[in-house]
């Protein structure tokens, strides 16, 4: 799965140098100019999309040209962030230092579950030169605490639940 992280970093940036020994235990990275652009990318489906989302919300703002970036793979598991989670937390505390606008945007397209994968999350990102320096030093209150709850395999659910209640009227 870092194989695929550093595939990401490099379709994101123009003029990178990657190289990797033949043991696989050694890598050089020599990062090249943060372009942006439209990327596509098939995530290694050991690892949730949030585990490479973590890395492009950080340095999208600072690209060359916007970014938009369509990640497919798993959208949850127990070891990474979910999409969600990054939905609800990073992307305010972005907004927070000036990351904002109608082409900033986190979308869950189709959610994946392990081990096939198949979700699709797009995120969108305006380019910033600088951020808005935010001091947060006071806690704050919990104003409400709320979650996320989707299906897994509902399919399978409902079409045998389905087949039986038209039995039941036939």
């Amino acid at each position: 799965f870092e194989a695929s992280f550093i595939r990401l970093l490099d379709k994101v940036t123009n003029g990178s140098r990657i190289e990797i020994n033949q043991t696989g235990t050694v890598l050089f990275y020599q990062p090249g100019l943060l372009y942006g652009g439209s990327v596509e990318h098939d995530c290694n489906p050991q690892r949730s999309v949030g585990y490479y989302l973590e890395a492009l919300l950080m340095l999208a703002p600072f690209m060359k040209t916007p970014l938009k970036a369509t990640l497919r793979g798993v959208t949850n598991d127990p070891t990474d962030p979910t999409v969600d989670l990054l939905k609800s937390t990073a992307v305010p505390l972005m907004k927070k230092f000036g990351i904002d606008g109608e082409a900033f945007d986190l979308k869950v397209v189709k959610r994946g579950m392990a081990p096939g994968g198949g979700g699709e999350v797009v995120f969108t990102c305006p380019v910033h030169k600088t951020i808005r320096p935010v001091q947060l030093t006071e806690p704050g209150k919990i104003k409400r605490i709320r979650g996320v709850a989707y299906p897994s395999h509902a399919y399978f659910i409902f079409s045998t639940t389905k087949e039986d209640l038209l039995n039941l009227y036939i």
